[in-house]
């Protein structure tokens, strides 16, 4: 059902030098009831911005948002230069069909790509809290290792072997240190996963992305109602 409340901004972390992570804290009894993947929107000066929760349902009710700076954007300027821990915003929702199916017992495979990993994250934090265990592959794509913002928390949760983990630089050449697999991350897609039938494809990310994504990927058999997307 959407809502539209009052929440104060609790924390904020600079995640890359244009990503700036923000956590949103609504009072209990105000608290929006969503599903991961879903957005909110912030009302703003007259205006709504719209934006991907990246994180699971908590029981506090969070909301985190990655929101990456945008020239000439009155918003994300105000988000990067005055916004501060405490202050009020109005927010709505959720809305957005972009969702978690019912397990049927395919192998999930998650596609992000820029702040398209935002409610990528969310499924991944809603699929490892249900305790599901259907194979889990997430891929990222990035200009640069500094574009892989959290890549930290993607390479812990590889460590522990919870998900298999392939981050996909497609200008690496620049990247001297970088040690991982280059090229577009579509094309690692296809490369990595022959048997398509039994796969459930979740992606987000720059429409040229997607479209390339979808494209190769229902190109080699992927039944089109197992692919799902949003562009961020």
């Amino acid at each position: 059902m959407t809502r539209q409340i009052t929440v104060k901004v609790r924390e904020t972390t600079l995640l890359a030098p244009e990503i700036l992570r923000v956590i949103l804290a609504p009072e209990q009894a105000s608290r929006l009831d969503f599903q991961p993947g879903q957005y909110i929107s912030i009302h703003h000066n007259g205006q709504e911005r719209y934006f991907s929760i990246a994180n699971a349902p908590r029981p506090n009710g969070e909301l985190e948002l990655h929101i990456r700076r945008l020239p000439g954007n009155d918003f994300t300027h105000y988000v990067f230069e005055r916004m501060s821990c405490g202050d009020p915003l109005s927010v709505s929702g959720p809305f957005g069909m972009f969702t978690l199916r019912p397990p049927v017992g395919r192998r999930l495979i998650f596609v992000a790509g820029g702040t398209g990993f935002a409610p990528i994250k969310s499924f991944v934090e809603h699929h490892l809290e249900s305790g599901a265990r259907p194979p889990l592959s997430l891929y990222r794509g990035a200009r640069s290792g500094a574009d892989l913002y959290l890549d930290d928390l993607c390479r812990e949760w590889q460590r522990r072997r919870l998900i298999e983990y392939i981050p996909v630089l497609s200008e690496a050449e620049e990247d001297t240190a970088w040690q991982g697999r280059k090229g577009l991350v579509h094309e690692a897609v296809v490369a990595d996963q022959p048997r398509l039938g039994d796969c459930e494809i979740y992606a987000c990310g720059p429409p040229a992305m997607i479209t390339a994504l979808r494209t190769s990927l229902l190109g080699r058999g992927l039944p089109p109602g197992q692919f799902h997307s949003e562009g961020g």
